[in-house]
């Protein structure tokens, strides 16, 4: 929320959201489709982060709470030097990772027409 309040403050500030207001357009579609979308792309990026260290975060807490899940399962592999499995989790889990950071991307590119793959 912090980031959001930041960003919409610094963008809220900028010359084209004055010149909006200027031409005379409400301030609802000002404050949604010009501020907003430009003040959530670091709001987006840093979401997506954050969700490779909650899956990092699984491990600990499925392991200590004993909940079955892929976390307790790769402590419990790891403790029994079942690699094949080991090798199995992490490729699954950077494969997620990958797509989220892929997805997030994507996700900047269509909220920021400046962010462009050429």
């Amino acid at each position: 929320m912090r980031l959001t309040r930041t960003g919409m403050m610094e963008v809220l500030a900028s010359d084209y959201i004055r010149t909006a207001r200027s031409k005379g357009l409400r301030p609802g579609p000002v404050l949604f489709k010009h501020a907003l979308r430009n003040a959530i792309i670091p709001v987006v990026s840093l979401a997506f982060v954050l969700f490779g260290y909650m899956l990092g975060g699984a491990f600990v807490i499925e392991y200590v709470f004993a909940v079955n899940g892929v976390g307790f399962l790769a402590v419990r592999s790891i403790e029994r030097a079942d690699l094949p499995v080991v090798q199995a989790i992490i490729l699954l889990l950077s494969v997620i990772y990958v797509t989220m950071t892929l997805l997030s991307d994507i996700l900047n590119a269509y909220l920021d027409p400046r962010i462009r793959v050429k």
